[in-house]
Formats: C-alpha cells, structure tokens, sequence
C-alpha cells in the first residue's frame, strides 16, 4: 500500500538522512516518527523506523556507559563534543579569523595557529575559568561558502545547532561584509536562526477544525499568505497562534520543526591592525541592532575579559550559591536557567527532598537595600544569590 507521505515528511526524512551526530541524529528520527502518516499503509514503514530509533538510543547508551567506564571520558568520536561546564558556546568564523588564538588566550588549551587555512579541522573543545565556574568554548573548523553541503561543515554545523551560544568570529583585517555573508548564509541554510524569538508562533495539529487562525493582527503581512502556504503542503487542520509579531518567514520556520534557535553574538579580533578601527564601526553601523559587538585584540591583550563574561552573559544562565546558618557559604555555586525561582535551586540541591518538605527560604543580596529577606518557593533569583533552605 502507499505511503502518501506529506513534504514536511520528505524533509525531516532527508535532515535525519544527512545527520551524522549521534544524539542529533536521534532526535531528528523521533521528529521524523512525529510526521509520519498513521494510516494502515505506513505501518511497516513507521515499524522500520521505530526499530531503527531503538538500535540508536541502544548504541548511545552504550557510548554513555563506555564513556563512564573511563572516567575521564576517553577518546570520543571524532568531531563530536559532548557539552560540559555551565554552558557552551561555539566559536565560528572563516579561515584564520583567529579563533585559536582566542581560545587559547582565555583558556589553558594551546590550540594549533597557522597562517594556512583549516589550522584546525574537527570541532575543538577547550574549558574558559571564569570566577567559579567553566564555560566550554568549541572552536570550529573555518566556514566557507558551502560549508553546510561538505561534510566537515555539517558536522561543524551539527554541533552548534545545539549549543547554548554561537559567536560570531570576525576578523578586522579583512572585508565585514564578505565575513558575515558567508557565515549568516551557511547558519541559515542549515536551519539555524540566531538571536530570533521562537515563541513568537505557535502551531498546533489537530484532526478536525480546518486552518484555525488567531492573533491575525500580530502577523505582519496578508494573513491569506499562511492559508495559501497551509493549503499547497496538504495542511487540512492545524492551530496557528501568532503571539507576537511575526513575519512570514518566521511562521515558516515554525512549521519546520528542524530549525534550531540559538543565542549569538559577535566577537571582532584583531583590533590591532591598521584599519581595524574603521571597520568596526562598520561592523556596529550594519550589525549592531541585531547582535552584542565586542572589540578583542590577542596581540595586546585587550578586552578578553570583557569577551568573557559577555559570552557568559548570553548563556542566560545564574549563579547561586547555598549557605547553612552559622556558616560560610558554599564556594562552588548552582547554576540554573535565567528566569529560575527558589523551586528549582531547592529541587537541584536536595531532589524532592526540600520540595516536598520545605518550610521558607531566606535570600542574601549583599548589594541590595534589603540585605535578608524570608521568601517562598516562587521567589525569582538572581546572580549571585546566596540562599538558605529550611525544611519542615
């Protein structure tokens, strides 16, 4: 019996089909099963499927539990980067941009640097101390015009699909525009869009009610384009929220559930040599309303720090440190998600343990007016709080 696969199954069947990381290649099989058809005539096909999910997820676990068995972590696939520290940012940029020498001034890696192309050839991990915590820099292999077609560069790209922040490398020695373009069209032609909202559509498949459209007044163009879209790919009944304004464009992409969302930003490099200063200005005049610029120069060690903790500040993440009455508090702080309340710092700390029996907590901020304060569960932290937890 036929398929009749929809085109939204044709892609995902092809972006799971060109994945070569493991644990990507896994989630974009369980997208794939998601849009499979569910008729009598796909059985056998989503059977095959299915089997070959679980042979995956079987050899992950398995690299899982040799990687236990060393410790250390031993030698991994070549190319793959598991995530490690407080976040992990992934630094890409054209050939000899100067990412290796970014990386190794800020951390104790020592990255080869050459002045030939492709110095460095499979994504490269390295570890950034900053204050009490580590941030995981992944150096890229330079991109280039087509790097999302090569195999170097899907792999390069597989990587930073999933990380926590991209920065944009660009050297000040050579042409901006030539640097961006390039490397804003390999991102976006493997489906990665930077500093965008995701949120601002939601879509929802139903099995009846046809094309349910609301919030039409968030969406910034004639609304019988999403209709017209939704009829040609065979879409009969689906929910569309436009929660905030949106463009075509980004209603697209919410239909496509491979796109990757990632926080970015721009990091200039030698801002040293003759003409740098010109075209950084260039860079803020173009690019500025779109991403955080931060100037660096590794030859006279200027700004790196400031680099840091501006990589640190777009993990969107906070610190907060535990303390016990009467003592001083911890040293090595919890690191959650931006946005995070007493609920979640008490549930990583003690599991079910303070959630279930908590009692009141009580929130240090040296800086602030109220120096203590008694709080509940649903209290927002801040960086740098320091909490005491109190249990029944």
């Amino acid at each position: 019996m036929p398929t009749n696969v929809s085109p939204e199954f044709d892609k995902q069947r092809q972006i799971y089909e060109d994945t070569e990381d493991l644990t990507q290649r896994i989630a974009e099989l369980e997208k794939l099963l998601a849009l499979a058809p569910n008729h009598k005539g796909a059985e056998r096909m989503r059977g095959d499927y299915r089997k070959k999910l679980a042979q995956l997820k079987a050899k992950l676990e398995k690299q899982r539990e040799q990687d236990r068995i060393r410790k250390s972590g031993g030698a991994q696939e070549e190319g793959v980067v598991r995530k490690e520290g407080a976040g992990q940012v992934c630094l890409i940029g054209i050939t000899n941009s100067g990412k290796s020498s970014l990386i190794n001034a800020v951390t104790t890696a020592e990255l080869e640097v050459g002045d030939y192309p492709f110095t460095t050839p499979i994504p490269t991990p390295a570890m950034l101390a900053l204050q009490d915590i580590n941030i995981q820099l992944v150096e890229l292999p330079g991109v280039f015009e087509g790097s999302h077609e090569a195999g170097i560069g899907r792999q390069a790209l597989s990587v930073s699909r999933n990380t926590d922040c991209i920065a944009l490398v660009i050297d000040l020695s050579q042409d901006i525009d030539s640097q961006m373009e390039i490397i804003l069209s390999e991102l976006n032609k493997a489906r990665i869009r930077l500093n965008k909202e995701k949120s601002a559509v939601r879509i929802e498949r139903v099995g009846l009610g046809g094309h349910m459209i609301y919030g039409a007044q968030n969406y910034q163009g004639n609304i019988d384009e999403v209709k017209e879209y939704l009829s040609a790919r065979r879409i009969a009944n689906i929910i569309v929220r436009f929660q905030r304004e949106t463009t075509f464009q980004q209603f697209v992409d919410a239909m496509d559930a491979s796109v990757a969302y990632v926080r970015a930003l721009i990091v200039a490099t030698k801002g040293d040599v003759p003409g740098s200063e010109s075209r950084f200005k260039e860079l803020e005049e173009k690019y500025g309303n779109r991403f955080d610029i931060v100037p660096t120069s590794v030859r006279q060690n200027e700004n790196l720090d400031g680099m840091s903790w501006a990589l640190y500040d777009h993990l969107d993440i906070l610190r907060v440190y535990t303390k016990i009455p009467g003592k001083k508090r911890e040293d090595r702080p919890i690191v959650l998600p931006e946005g995070s309340v007493v609920e979640d710092a008490a549930s990583k700390v003690h599991k079910e343990l303070f959630v279930e029996r908590f009692r009141s907590a009580t929130i240090i901020r040296e800086n602030d007016k109220i120096k203590r304060r008694q709080v509940g569960l649903n209290y927002p932290l801040q960086d740098g709080d320091i909490i005491q937890l109190a249990h029944r």
